[in-house]
């Protein structure tokens, strides 16, 4: 709701690859997307660590005379260790995703490429399909789609099911000295899985759900709505002015003139 009228609300690099896929947007569009993308994750993981860094200024200051942490603040100081043992990192490491030490990387792949396709399928039976009823619920729709995921990958990965959420703490936390901790085992399914659903959800969509006529419109829609948008930037706005008559007379000397 906040930037769907602007961008599309993609957020999502594996979202603007499913609409490159459907040629619903150019390949230089999608690129300065995802780098836009990939750029805000960044951005939010420092300011995320700046709003929490706080939290693990006092973890040695509490150790008691066996070297223990206290219950409340154990939790962030060991998930925020550096792996050397020289000090803390971000807190949390700001939810940085890693597969489960339980979890294989061939299923941790298979979990979010099948979390991914969930998502971009609902995006775009919701808001691409000429057919959809959704509206502006759309976006509530596919907030449900977000939520099922997580309810689901949490336990397995943390649930990435976005390439540009997974990179922005990764980088923030290598900063903050986590490195050898967030770049570990499996990392490398955040980045692979995601693009991997979307191309399928993109299509299944496409070949399966989508008729040949209703992608077309689909695509001629979507560009007419480009041109219509062109136009209004470049065109003065003076089709709804309209000329009122007076008690002079003057406009029809204008229009004879």
């Amino acid at each position: 709701y906040g930037i769907g009228h602007i961008s599309g609300g993609h957020i999502n690099p594996a979202v603007t690859l499913s609409f490159m896929v459907l040629r619903l947007q150019s390949i230089t569009a999608g690129i300065l997307y995802m780098l836009a993308q990939f750029a805000g994750a960044t951005l939010g993981s420092i300011l995320l660590w700046g709003c929490t860094a706080s939290l693990t200024v006092h973890c040695d200051d509490e150790r008691d005379s066996d070297g223990n942490l206290p219950g409340d603040i154990n939790g962030v100081c060991s998930s925020s260790a550096k792996a050397d043992g020289s000090g803390y990192g971000p807190p949390f490491g700001l939810g940085v995703n890693i597969v489960a030490p339980r979890v294989s990387n061939g299923s941790a792949f298979l979990i979010e490429m099948m979390g991914t396709f969930l998502l971009v399928f609902t995006v775009l039976h919701v808001a691409v399909h000429n057919k959809s009823t959704a509206g502006n619920v759309a976006p509530i729709a596919i907030g449900w789609a977000v939520l099922v995921a997580h309810l689901v990958l949490i336990p397995f990965t943390g649930c990435g099911i976005n390439p540009a959420r997974s990179f922005g703490p990764m980088i923030v936390d290598t900063i903050g000295g986590l490195g050898p901790v967030v770049w570990t085992r499996g990392c490398w399914v955040f980045y692979t899985a995601p693009f991997a659903g979307s191309t399928v959800a993109a299509f299944t969509y496409k070949f399966i759900f989508c008729e040949e006529d209703d992608a077309k419109d689909v695509i001629e829609e979507a560009a007419k709505k480009k041109n219509d948008d062109l136009e209004k930037v470049n065109r003065p706005e003076i089709d709804d002015l309209e000329l009122q008559p007076n008690d002079t007379g003057e406009t029809e000397n204008m229009e004879s003139a």
